[in-house]
């Protein structure tokens, strides 16, 4: 097929091959621009229901996106046959899929809500013009390079004229395909598509909700190892809170998306809702970002305190109400009222708590000191006995009086109650013995003072929320239309800043089963860990010159100039984990990390936050570390030339390719 020419467009290569036909890149000759024709396999349009309904699916998306003109659907051009053999020229996306892009990991929340938007956007022109996708999944959204998203492939689409469907000959047999055909949709079926039933636009929303959550946290929330199993999770199952596995995620983008994934199709939100909804969203975040530039981070405190109160969330587009029950999950999350600050302020209820809460610590820190008198009375008491220290020195001075007056009686109590005395050269070990059981008693002593310190720290931390939040609230609301003005001009700005190549380093760090270091622990001990945590890299970073620098709930993503830089913050960090894990932090499992590091040419504007910056070269260094051992560093080839001869030492080539590339491991400690 390759040269072989369709009316003005010819064939220049093959981009990809399905089950039902070929997508070649062509080039049309008589507007000088690229295309991608689709060809019907001729065995697809052979005889039998399989060619039929190959027919007819081929049919249905030529049909379907050449009534549908907006942004963010792929174009149709033309559809013809060509010496029996049926294609279609579509618009050439120079892209890649939303799949490709999530592999595993969560998007930015600012990248995910306008990738978002665009999509639902085009779902509701769709769904005004009587399409319905039902295959709507993220193999089927591609972004282009500019941030342009575009909905592909509507050969599964509804199509309807007014209220009446159009006659579609493979409605039945959709649902009689085989299980493999059935594989690649299953996972982002609605419950009532996955039952056979007559299917509206609102399993595209549900659909819109898994795309969401997928965005949000790096995985499918119904997905099982066998079709029969997703199905089942997808008729029965809620899906998990997703501010569970990406605290990032605000409390207004978990309710949409929980909205739109409901079991019942009439209490999901139409997509001009959503649409209305996300973008209400993407304001407060980006006024966020211009009130408090300084502030980033993992999030890991933003899901504290939230009031138990269902509310009803009001979606500005058609002024109708979507009202979580009060069964529902979600409820417990909604922000609290702005009248919170002047109830608890007023109350007193603040100002008791911190004085409870400083008494308290005030008491452990008196009694932790006092407490230490003991066992080393004893000890100082073995010394002198044992003639390490001369008695008249200390002999007639008010701290040995002390000592004697504590020491003695216990020690004739002890020599009464056991029937031997361990006295080895002049040294009363029993003196040794009674300093420990002195200590251990003195921990016990403690504890109650560290349990109720750390209550009332935790009652004086919640007991702020409120007042925080509804400040943080009413601070947001003031000035919106000021800032929706101000934040469109930023938006032409961007949209119009040169792009800049530059020959980039990236190192990603991702930390090693960060989910069970979290089970069983408490939320303040967790905050404290990966606060210490993220000043511990941000140490590392700054002292390797480090240029751009990501951090989400697990990992981080950082850019450098050289490969050396990259190299040396990445084994700087396994390094010194060790020193982290040894009483930094009170996490009873220790931290352990993985790194890639992978160097090219990327497009990155100068002021452009990593986030937004999607390129292979970043892709193969997620890779690298994805596939790296605990506790080492994984490079490319490409890394190794660009270091010094000096700088390759305990690098050892690996049995594994990344992407195609050969790869090299360093490990932590054995070049020491």
């Amino acid at each position: 097929m390759i040269g072989k020419n369709f009316g003005p467009y010819r064939i220049e290569s093959k981009l990809g091959e399905g089950g039902m036909g070929v997508v070649y890149r062509a080039m049309d000759t008589d507007l000088d621009r690229p295309v991608a024709i689709k060809t019907l396999l001729d065995e697809s349009g052979g005889s039998g229901s399989s060619g039929s309904d190959s027919v007819a699916r081929f049919m249905r998306e030529a049909k379907a996106a050449s009534r549908l003109q907006h942004p963010s659907i792929m174009t149709i051009y033309q559809f013809g046959v060509e010496e029996g053999l049926r294609y279609l020229v579509m618009e050439y996306i120079d892209g890649k899929t939303l799949k490709k892009m999530i592999s595993g990991r969560p998007l930015s929340i600012s990248e995910g809500v306008d990738i978002a938007i665009q999509v639902a956007d085009g779902l509701a022109v769709a769904h005004e013009k009587g399409v319905v996708h039902r295959d709507l999944k993220p193999e089927n959204v591609m972004v282009t390079s500019r941030g342009q998203v575009k909905i592909l492939d509507f050969g599964l689409a509804k199509l309807h004229e007014g209220d009446k469907p159009l006659s579609d000959e493979t409605e039945v047999n959709f649902y009689k395909t085989t299980v493999g055909t059935v594989l690649g949709t299953v996972s982002n079926m609605s419950p009532e598509q996955a039952r056979g039933e007559v299917v509206d636009a609102k399993s595209d929303i549900f659909a819109l909700g898994i795309l969401m959550y997928e965005m949000g946290c790096g995985r499918n929330p119904f997905i099982a190892p066998t079709a029969q199993a997703t199905m089942a999770n997808i008729l029965t199952k809620e899906p998990d809170l997703i501010s569970d596995m990406n605290p990032a995620v605000s409390p207004d983008l978990e309710r949409l998306i929980h909205l739109c994934l409901r079991k019942r199709a009439s209490e999901r939100p139409t997509a001009n809702e959503a649409v209305s909804e996300l973008k209400r969203i993407q304001t407060t975040l980006s006024a966020r970002d211009l009130q408090a530039p300084d502030l980033s981070g993992g999030g890991y405190g933003s899901a504290a305190g939230f009031s138990t109160q269902p509310q009803t969330q009001q979606l500005p587009a058609s002024g109708s109400k979507l009202q979580l029950d009060s069964g529902s999950r979600l409820a417990s999350r909604a922000p609290s009222a702005p009248s919170a600050r002047s109830s608890w302020t007023k109350s007193g209820v603040i100002p008791r708590i911190r004085e409870i809460y400083y008494l308290i610590k005030l008491a452990r820190i008196v009694v932790q000191w006092a407490s230490l008198v003991i066992p080393f009375s004893f000890f100082f008491y073995m010394m002198v006995s044992g003639g390490l220290i001369r008695p008249q020195v200390v002999e007639g001075t008010s701290i040995f009086t002390f000592v004697k007056a504590l020491v003695i009686p216990v020690l004739e109590f002890t020599e009464k109650v056991f029937t031997f005395r361990p006295v080895i050269e002049g040294w009363n070990l029993m003196l040794a013995g009674l300093g420990l059981v002195a200590f251990a008693v003195r921990h016990l002593l403690l504890l109650p003072f560290e349990q109720g310190e750390h209550w009332a720290k935790t009652q004086f931390i919640r007991s702020k929320a409120p007042a925080q939040r509804a400040g943080a609230s009413g601070s947001a609301d003031r000035g919106v239309s000021e800032r929706l003005s101000l934040l469109r001009e930023y938006s032409e700005a961007q949209r119009t800043l040169s792009q800049g190549k530059r020959h980039l380093a990236f190192l990603s760090i991702d930390i090693v089963g960060s989910t069970k270091m979290k089970m069983g622990e408490d939320q303040l001990v967790i905050e404290h860990a990966f606060a210490e945590w993220r000043k511990f890299i941000e140490r590392i970073l700054r002292t390797s010159n480090c240029w751009k620098v990501a951090f989400t709930p697990d990992g981080i993503m950082c850019a450098f100039m050289t490969a050396r830089d990259a190299k040396r913050a990445g084994q700087t960090v396994l390094n010194e984990l060790p020193w982290f894990n040894d009483g930094v932090h009170r996490l009873r499992t220790p931290f352990s990390v993985r790194c890639g590091i992978h160097v090219g040419e990327v497009i990155f504007p100068e002021d452009k936050p990593l986030e937004e910056v999607s390129d292979e070269v970043i892709d193969v260094a997620g890779h690298m570390q994805k596939y790296a051992n605990q506790d080492s560093l994984w490079i490319s080839r490409e890394v190794l030339h660009e270091l010094e001869d000096a700088d390759k030492d305990g690098f050892f080539q690996v049995d594994r390719d990344v992407d195609n590339r050969i790869t090299y491991e360093w490990r932590a400690y054995e070049t020491q």
